[in-house]
């Protein structure tokens, strides 16, 4: 009763398309590569991230306990 809607998707095509048959399966055949390559890039991504975010954290370690012993 209180669902949210979902949005309306539109399945359009150009009544007068100049695109030739050629282009249209280029474009899919570009759709599906990225789409497989996609998952790949992302579990890099995040592994980087870490890695830095990591090293980041060793770093501000290391720099409190520099100022730490400079103080006393």
């Amino acid at each position: 009763m209180f669902g949210q809607r979902k949005n309306k998707t539109f399945a359009y095509k150009k009544r007068y398309s100049k695109e030739d048959n050629h282009a249209t399966q280029l474009k899919e055949s570009m759709k599906s590569s990225w789409n497989e390559a996609r998952p790949s890039l992302s579990s890099r991504k995040n592994g980087n991230t870490l890695f830095l975010l990591i090293g980041l954290l060793v770093f501000i370690a290391i720099l409190m306990y520099y100022l730490d012993s400079k103080i006393k």
